[in-house]
């Protein structure tokens, strides 16, 4: 029996039609249908599936995990569509200036007249190259042929005597500053007080001699510039939200609308799977929404938006790597909260993944309980 199967039979025995299913879920129709036939195409990618399924077989009260490890071993086993031959002969192709240089044609007069050309190994092997001597032959006694390691010669010549100059003008640059330096000590010396004697017979020596002036030194430019001005405090970009889980990203609850909770304007938020205790209906230890900041940020807070009703225990975790529950560290937590929620750090953490883990749920107004998320906002500086 297919996961489709086993969904549809399963529903069927619940008692359940496809928009009861969708509206305890919030999963479209269309999916479900898709989902129930074993076609996944709608789903958005394996990701999804797996959340798909998952919430599906908790509405209508059967394990998923089976059908998980079902759907995974029929990816696995699944033939691959070997990939169509890459089009190496096509007409385009040989038009670009990659195909271009892949083929060996004869020179043409623009590049027979360079000196490059000529001087090429190519342009050696080429059919005119090769008729080139018998040419020659022909025409010795009419006009004379250029000798092509003269004009190499000639170039090498020319470059030592640019590299000869670059070295004298260099040469010149730290004569100069050297005397310029020298100058200028000579100078300072002969201002000093200290150094300047009265050789004429019967002068008064001075009772005290004043304090010497140093010269100010003069401040090198600093290499680096300040500190940019985007180290202040600021609401960074968040690249991504995601669902997690007790498992990781497989058993997350809801991804496909884990991007509302970072979406502006969106037209919903981020809402866990209804569960029929706080405690998850001893199904699991928690639930959570992961944000990927994309890249190593420093974090000094944390604002969210929750539902109305109080009554969430939330912890505030951060890592580096989003494999596990336990790649995140603690940071801080709150209790029986809802509404706007606002974490400060006593101390910036630096981390690219922020987690945020529900262990208790708040009750949704309608006898359930369950949490959403709106309006994710990470400060701090990148």
């Amino acid at each position: 029996m297919t996961v489709g199967e086993a969904l549809a039979e399963a529903r069927y025995r619940a008692g359940l039609t496809v928009d009861e299913v969708s509206e305890r879920t919030r999963i479209r129709e269309a999916v479900i249908r898709g989902i129930e036939q074993d076609d996944y195409e709608a789903c958005g990618g394996d990701l999804y599936v797996r959340g798909y399924v998952r919430a599906i077989a908790g509405a209508i009260g059967i394990d998923a995990q089976p059908l998980i490890r079902e759907y995974d071993q029929r990816q696995v086993d699944a033939p691959q569509t070997p990939k169509a031959p890459e089009a190496a002969e096509t007409p385009e192709a040989a038009d670009t200036p990659e195909a271009a240089e892949t083929l060996e044609t004869p020179e043409t007069p623009e590049a027979a007249d360079t000196p490059e050309a000529a001087d090429t190994p190519e342009a050696a092997d080429t059919p005119e190259a090769a008729a080139a001597p018998a040419i020659a032959e022909s025409t010795a006694s009419t006009a004379p042929t250029e000798n092509p390691a003269r004009g190499r010669t000639q170039r090498r010549v020319a470059a030592i005597a640019v590299l000869a100059l670059a070295v004298v003008g260099a040469a010149v640059g730290l004569v100069a500053s050297g005397l310029n330096h020298h100058a200028q000590a000579k100078n300072t010396t002969a201002s000093s007080p200290t150094l300047q004697r009265t050789a004429a017979p019967g002068t008064a020596k001075p009772a005290t001699a004043p304090t010497p002036t140093k010269p100010k030194p003069v401040k090198a430019q600093p290499k680096t510039p300040p500190v940019a001005a985007g180290a202040r405090i600021r609401a960074l970009p968040i690249k991504l939200a995601a669902a997690f889980g007790t498992d990781g990203l497989v058993d997350g609850d809801n991804p496909q609308i884990a991007m509302y909770a970072i979406t502006p304007g969106a037209p919903l938020p981020w809402e866990s799977q209804w569960y029929v205790t706080p405690e998850f209906g001893m199904l699991k230890t928690g639930t959570g929404l992961l944000l990927d900041m994309g890249r190593r940020v420093t974090v000094t807070s944390v604002r969210i938006q929750l539902g109305p009703y109080a009554g969430a225990d939330l912890q505030l975790r951060v890592g580096n790597s989003a494999a596990a529950l336990s790649s995140f560290k603690v940071v801080t937590h709150a209790n029986g909260v809802g509404g706007a929620v606002r974490f400060r750090l006593r101390s910036p953490r630096t981390a690219r993944y922020v987690l945020l883990w529900f262990t208790l749920l708040p009750p949704n107004g309608v006898g359930q309980y369950q949490v959403s998320v709106a309006r994710a906002v990470v400060s701090g500086h990148p």
